[in-house]
């Protein structure tokens, strides 16, 4: 192969043209990294916060998304375990979002998408002072962790007690009582369907009735609960022991003034007394008798005013009386209606 040879001696030399290529590949060295940097956020201002959780979150690992509001807003950078049960979380906020924390931040565990990835999730109710730097949040172990990694172990521990041996003996039995079970509740069903085919109401109008009578109880809730509150009030009276024996001293007075007096009078009187409620009842029960018998009497007024229509029917715009006369045994009447009729009145 040919070589170039410059006669002039004017072109570069060997020298020159390598330090030619390694500037130029110290630049793009540069360059890139450089690059690489900026894509890395390494220029951005990040804003550094440690959380301390007494409890694990399942299948968290450095680099997961930590959510302010549902937006992402840092990334996890390092998990330092501190124990069984114990872990120390070093948080990357992006400095922009940080103004927004404030030091009554609150942090849980929490799931990132529907796939299961575990983030932390910051929780704010707006109030308080503005969140310092390099502060330290924690995460109880009672706290509410809802992640789709927890709920699936959960399922798992559920569905191992599904598969002991009571449950299997469990399911055997429904299977062997299912027949007995269905034929049990067959009068039940009967029952339901002529109830459904004889109904006189529709069940709107018995929800609706049930409605109102919820509306009732609602409206009495109110001033039983202030009776029962009452009657606790009250009861505070009853407590001291001084108050308690006067009233048992008051409830023995009363008996002993009233309520013996009272027997002993029943008791020498019973005789004259005897009689005195039984001409009560001779005299009572007749009259009860009789006013039971006005229900019936104002139920059969329509049927009387009726018939009285039916009698007097209007004629010509004149009441008339209307009569049904058998004169088949009455000769000397039906004659006379005969001599009527031919007439040509009616």
């Amino acid at each position: 192969m040919a070589v170039f040879e410059d006669l002039s001696g004017r072109s570069a030399g060997p020298a020159t043209l390598r330090a030619r290529g390694l500037i130029v590949l110290a630049v793009i060295t540069v360059v890139a990294v450089l690059l690489t940097a900026y894509a890395t956020g390494y220029f951005e201002s990040r804003f550094a916060l440690t959380i301390d959780a007494a409890t694990v979150g399942d299948g968290l690992a450095p680099g997961a998304e930590v959510k302010f509001r549902g937006l992402a807003i840092g990334t996890v950078e390092e998990i330092e375990t501190l124990g069984f049960g114990r872990q120390r979380l070093e948080l990357s906020i992006d400095g922009a979002q940080s103004a927004e924390l404030t030091d009554t931040l609150q942090a849980q565990f929490t799931s990132s998408n529907v796939f299961g990835s575990t983030a932390i999730e910051l929780i704010s109710d707006g109030t308080g002072g503005a969140l310092p730097e390099n502060s330290t949040l924690t995460i109880a172990p009672d706290s509410a962790n809802v992640t789709v990694t927890s709920v699936f172990r959960r399922v798992a521990a559920l569905t191992e007690v599904l598969d002991t041996d009571q449950v299997q003996h469990l399911r055997d039995l429904l299977a062997r009582i299912s027949s007995d079970v269905s034929e049990s509740l067959k009068p039940y069903f009967d029952t339901a369907r002529m109830l459904t085919e004889n109904q006189i109401d529709p069940l709107s109008l018995k929800l609706h009735r049930g409605g109102e009578l919820g509306q009732g109880i609602d409206d009495l809730i109110p001033p039983l609960l202030d009776l029962v509150v009452g009657v606790v009030d009250n009861s505070a009276y009853y407590e001291p022991m001084d108050n308690r024996t006067r009233t048992l001293d008051a409830i023995d007075g009363l008996s002993y003034q009233l309520l013996v007096p009272l027997g002993k009078l029943l008791e020498t009187n019973n005789p004259d007394l005897t009689k005195l409620l039984s001409t009560t009842l001779d005299l009572l029960v007749p009259i009860t008798a009789s006013l039971g018998t006005l229900a019936p009497a104002y139920d059969r007024v329509p049927t009387v005013i009726d018939g009285v229509s039916d009698a007097f029917p209007i004629v010509d715009g004149a009441p008339q009386l209307q009569l049904d006369v058998i004169v088949r045994t009455m000769p000397n009447m039906a004659s006379a209606v005969s001599a009527y009729e031919s007439q040509g009145e009616r």
